[in-house]
């Protein structure tokens, strides 16, 4: 995994832009989608507190574990959906200002990876990591960097069915570099592929939601790529895994 001639991809497929005269409907679908995803996690947090404060008494301990084991998980999601809301605000503003400094993306990287397996516990799968001795060197703003690593790790845990392993490698090309990120799992449909950047688009709907993802990190992953001036793009066939690259110009 991560090593070149391994899988037969397809050609790389680029991050989509929307034409100028589908962004009214977008903005539409954009304020349906988030009220969508919000109403059910409000639904249940509601739902499930009303019935502990009436018949907290009649309750068994056990009963009441739970409600609030489901409050607390929808709570998370609910916090996920706004945390990511926001930066997609952020990063939508006529003002947004990155503060670009010389950033060394090895240690960004070590960084996600870090914080990805601290979060996933022991449970998860094998996280490979191949990075170069030497510093990779971008103008960027390291936060926001940092997200993309973090974003495309939790997509690849999130949406990758049957996966035992992810790879994140970085390598040098020309006066660009390129981080990809590789899983081993059930692969993207091909009429799926143009669309995997878009908000809220997910593959496997059910999935994403019931491991909390909010269908909203890939789209940021490429607003903060192109803000950066690079690119991102998808590789992958149904069946084979997926790749996630990401290219960056060198400082």
């Amino acid at each position: 995994m991560g090593k070149k001639g391994k899988h037969s991809w397809p050609a790389a497929l680029p991050a989509p832009r929307m034409p100028k005269d589908e962004q009214e409907r977008k903005r539409r679908d954009f304020v349906a989608n988030v009220s969508h995803e919000l109403r059910t996690p409000v639904s249940i947090i509601k739902g499930f507190s009303e019935t502990l404060l009436q018949d907290f008494d009649e309750l068994g301990e056990g009963d009441r574990k739970k409600f609030l084991e489901k409050i607390q998980r929808n709570a998370g999601r609910l916090h996920a959906l706004v945390e990511d809301l926001l930066s997609l605000a952020r990063l939508d503003s006529p003002s947004a200002d990155f503060g670009k400094e010389p950033c060394d993306l090895r240690s960004l990287i070590n960084r996600a990876a870090d914080d990805f397996k601290s979060r996933k516990g022991e449970e998860f799968t094998k996280l490979i990591i191949e990075i170069p001795h030497e510093e990779v060197r971008v103008q960027g703003d390291p936060q926001r960097l940092l997200s993309v690593f973090e974003n495309l790790l939790e997509n690849a845990s999130v949406h990758a069915h049957g996966l035992s392993k992810i790879a994140i490698s970085l390598e040098k090309d020309g006066v660009h570099c390129i981080c990809k990120v590789e899983d081993d799992g059930q692969g993207i449909a091909e009429d799926d592929l143009p669309r995997v950047f878009e908000r809220f688009y997910r593959v496997d709907k059910g999935r994403s939601r019931e491991r909390g993802g909010t269908g909203l990190g890939l789209s940021i992953v490429r607003e903060v790529v192109e803000a950066h001036g690079g690119t991102v793009r998808v590789q992958s066939q149904k069946g084979s895994g997926s790749a996630f690259l990401v290219s960056l110009p060198l400082s």
